[in-house]
C-alpha cells in the first residue's frame, strides 16, 4: 500500500475502535483500593546513583521531570514484543540487562515498570497501567506509565516505548481520560519528541497508525495496587472494566488463542514456554478484582496513598 492508501485504512480502523469505545461508555462498580506507592525501597539510591535520575529529570513539575526521564529512556530501550520475561522485573535487573544495548531488548511490561520506578525514586507518584483490547483474538495489549502530577492534581499517562504522552490540545490525559476522548471521536493525539501539543488536529493526522493503536487498545484497563522496587509482599492488580464484559471469559479464550498461535509460529521456546504457564494460570486464577473508574482516576486518591514499608 502506498502511504494514502495506509493512512486511509489507519483512519478507518481508529474509527471502528473509538465507536467500540462508545458503545462502551459506563463502566462495573467495584471495590474501593487504596493504591500502595513506596518510596522509601533502599534499592532507589542505588538507582539513582547509577543513573543521572535527577539532572535527567531538570527543572519543573512532575509531569516534566517523569516526561523527561520517559524520553530519555525510550530510545535506549530496544523494543522486543516476545521477549520471555526472564530478567526480574525491577529496573536495576532489567537496566542491566538491556539499557543502550542494541542488541538485547525487553517488552512493554518491562519498560513501563524502569520508568515507573524511576519516577518512584525521585519521589514522584508512579504506577503501570495495562490497556487491553476488546477482542479476544487480538494477541496484543500495551503497558504505559502514569505519574500523578501534583501542580495539575490529576494522573498523567506516559508511554517509554514510543517516549509519548496523550494530549487533547495541550492538556496532558491519563488512560481513561484518553478512553474517553477516543470514545467521543474528539481530536486527542499521543504527543512524541519534538512535537507540538497545541497542534492536535496536525497531530491525530500525523500520528494516526499510533492513535490507532491505542484506541483499539483502551477498551479496559489494570493496574497494579502496589508501586515499589520490584514485585513486593501485597503485589496484585485491580480492573476497570466497562458493564457487561466478561474479562475473564475473554482473558481464558485470548490465552489459549494466543498458546495455539505462538506454538504454530516461529516463537523462541522460552516464550512458548511461558505462553503455556501463562494460559495454565489464566485458568486457574483467582476471580479478578473490580474497581470502579470513579475510584480509580479520582485526584484524592493519591492522599489516601502510604508507604508499604
Amino acid at each position: 500500500m502506498n502511504k494514502h492508501e495506509t493512512q486511509d485504512l489507519n483512519s478507518r480502523l481508529l474509527d471502528i475502535y473509538c465507536g467500540i469505545l462508545f458503545n462502551q461508555p459506563s463502566f462495573e462498580e467495584g471495590e474501593a483500593v487504596t493504591l500502595l506507592y513506596d518510596f522509601d525501597c533502599p534499592e532507589y539510591s542505588e538507582l539513582k546513583k547509577r543513573y543521572p535520575l535527577k539532572k535527567t529529570a531538570g527543572r519543573g513539575g512532575d509531569f516534566e521531570h517523569a516526561l523527561r526521564l520517559c524520553r530519555w529512556l525510550a530510545p535506549r530501550l530496544k523494543h522486543v514484543s516476545d521477549f520471555d520475561n526472564s530478567v526480574p522485573c525491577n529496573s536495576l535487573a532489567l537496566l542491566d540487562y538491556c539499557f543502550e544495548k542494541p542488541e538485547l531488548g525487553i517488552n512493554c511490561v518491562n519498560k513501563a515498570k524502569i520508568l515507573a520506578e524511576c519516577c518512584l525514586a525521585l519521589g514522584i507518584y508512579a504506577r503501570r497501567v495495562w490497556m487491553f483490547p476488546n477482542s479476544p483474538y487480538d494477541m496484543d495489549n500495551h503497558v504505559v506509565t502514569e505519574i500523578y502530577d501534583r501542580w495539575r492534581e490529576k494522573w498523567i499517562a506516559l508511554d517509554p516505548s514510543t517516549g509519548g504522552y496523550f494530549s487533547k490540545g495541550e492538556r496532558p490525559l491519563s488512560c481513561l481520560e484518553l478512553r474517553n476522548s477516543f470514545a467521543e471521536h474528539s481530536p486527542v493525539s499521543v504527543v512524541l519528541n519534538r512535537q507540538n501539543p497545541a497542534k492536535i488536529s496536525e497531530l491525530c493526522l500525523r500520528n494516526i497508525e499510533l492513535n490507532s493503536y491505542y484506541a483499539k487498545n483502551s477498551c479496559y484497563f489494570a493496574v497494579e495496587t502496589v508501586s515499589a522496587f520490584g514485585k513486593p509482599d501485597g503485589y496484585d492488580a485491580v480492573y476497570v472494566v466497562p458493564k457487561g464484559l466478561d474479562v475473564k471469559r475473554i482473558r481464558v479464550q485470548k490465552a489459549k488463542y494466543f498458546l495455539e498461535v505462538v506454538r504454530k509460529g516461529n516463537y523462541p521456546e522460552s516464550f512458548v514456554k511461558m505462553m503455556e504457564e501463562s494460559y495454565e494460570y489464566t485458568l486457574k486464577e483467582k476471580p479478578l478484582r473490580i474497581t470502579s473508574a470513579h475510584v480509580w482516576d479520582r485526584p484524592e486518591s493519591i492522599q489516601e496513598s502510604k508507604s508499604v514499608l
